[in-house]
């Protein structure tokens, strides 16, 4: 029981921190540069590789940014101890990568091309926008037509990515 305790209050404090935010920003990150490496790709291995190294590297650039920004407003710790910080508490932006690496990993492994699994993966991407914000929306306690508005608007971010694909792809 205690165990569970513990699972429920990490989960609860990521969700308070920013958590949520960060995957969104991990999700439309990889789904950028999924976009556009898989229009010249002819193996889904490098857009695998580059998409997950990109998201890699957006993500310490996060964690660096946090721990040397937030030296501005804490001069109490050490730059290695807000790091160590950093490094702990900003993994929603490589953890938001995985699901759009997932799909697309998955496309391929029941036989689509490169550019259709990418696709698929894109359309995860606007179906998990929408989703978070409607769930972010409701327990707001946005209803009706507010609702549905701010569910299409964050639906647009992942819509921008697909239309870059198809630019990129023709």
């Amino acid at each position: 029981m205690n165990l569970e305790r513990q699972r429920f209050s990490r989960v609860d404090r990521f969700v308070r921190n920013k958590g949520p935010a960060e995957i969104l920003y991990g999700a439309l990150v990889s789904s950028v540069v999924l976009a556009a490496t898989s229009a010249g790709a002819e193996s889904g291995d490098i857009v695998v590789l580059a998409t997950a190294l990109v998201s890699v590297t957006y993500w310490l650039a996060h964690v660096y940014a946090d721990a040397i920004g937030g030296r501005f407003e804490d001069v109490e710790h050490s730059s290695g101890s807000r790091l160590k910080h950093a490094l702990r508490n900003n993994t929603g932006v490589l953890l938001g990568s995985l699901p759009v690496l997932a799909v697309f990993s998955l496309g391929r492994l029941l036989g689509l091309g490169v550019v259709d699994a990418a696709f698929l993966a894109l359309w995860f991407t606007v179906a998990l926008l929408a989703a978070v914000a409607a769930l972010a929306a409701h327990r707001a306690g946005v209803r009706g037509a507010a609702l549905v508005g701010e569910s299409l608007l964050a639906a647009g971010f992942g819509l921008l990515v697909i239309v870059l694909k198809y630019l990129l792809s023709h």
